[in-house]
């Protein structure tokens, strides 16, 4: 085996999340089930994302003719251009060390590609830059293009998360009032880890939002009409989503998936009763508002 020397730029570290995601058999055994079932043969296919280079991997030996793979981390792009070839998978997999807007903006990318990949997803779904990425594949699409996954539902439920809450909120501390300090709050969602603790449901789980690459109207602000199921003081949506390549299900709903589950907060907490109707809205962003009915 040949050995893969660190890039010179290797100093600062790559996130260990790269570590859990690459070990996530599960997710690993969907991927590999979709591209299989895919009949990618013959194909040319674009990758957004490439990481240590394993869905590109899958895709060359699958039978696919040509391979373009993006990754915007120089350092990550080098190891992966190495393991490609420690593979003998350099003639069929390119490694472009860009991001996919910039490999578009230089002519990287071949028009219209049989199939585009994606896997640029954090616990609440948009956080690797979804918006951007979806314009880039929607400029680079043709009409018989198969995007993978094909679409990602993300699903939500009211809760009581105290523990989740007071991550992101300080009160007072030594006799004296450091709220002052919650002006630098997340908005948006930030992720928590399932194996820690449980949120308490507070209403049924509800589809939240539906997220498709090639339509432009998915980050369109949204708004559910919930039923609370119990009485309690609410802190926010714990959400999760399912991403899917057709037939294949690569999921954070399950506690063993290396993806924690997302905590959207309110911007301060709500008492809810059982039975009466909420109006929740959630923005692009993840930023969610509960409002009685």
């Amino acid at each position: 085996m040949n050995e893969i020397k660190p890039p010179a730029n290797a100093a600062s570290k790559v996130p260990t999340w790269h570590f859990t995601m690459m070990r996530d058999s599960a997710r690993n055994a969907a991927i590999e089930a979709a591209i299989a079932s895919s009949n990618v043969a013959g194909k040319t296919v674009i990758e957004i994302g490439t990481g240590a280079g394993l869905p590109a991997m899958l895709f060359a030996k699958y039978g696919a003719r040509k391979v373009f793979t993006c990754e915007m981390d120089e350092r990550i792009a080098d190891v992966a251009r190495e393991i490609v070839r420690t593979n003998n998978l350099q003639d069929r997999i390119a490694v472009i060390a860009k991001s996919s807007r910039q490999a578009i903006l230089d002519g990287d990318f071949p028009s219209g590609p049989d199939i585009i990949f994606t896997e640029t997803l954090d616990a609440g779904v948009v956080g690797e830059g979804y918006e951007a990425i979806a314009e880039d594949i929607r400029q680079i699409a043709n009409p018989s293009t198969v995007v993978m996954p094909d679409r990602v539902q993300q699903f939500g439920f009211l809760c009581t998360d105290l523990q989740a809450y007071e991550k992101n909120a300080v009160f007072n501390q030594c006799g004296f009032d450091l709220s002052g300090f919650n002006l630098f709050a997340e908005r948006s969602y930030f992720s928590v880890s399932q194996k820690l603790h449980d949120p308490v449901s507070l209403s049924p789980t509800v589809l939240f939002r539906n997220y498709e690459y090639l339509n432009p109207n998915a980050l369109e602000p949204v708004e559910h009409q919930v039923i609370a199921h119990s009485s309690g003081l609410c802190h926010g949506m714990t959400s999760y989503f399912d991403a899917h390549f057709g037939r294949f299900l690569v999921s954070s709903r399950d506690r063993k998936s290396h993806w924690p589950t997302a905590f959207h907060p309110l911007r301060e907490p709500v008492p809810v009763e059982s039975g009466r109707h909420y109006r929740l809205i959630g923005e692009k962003t993840g930023l969610i508002d509960l409002v009685s009915i």
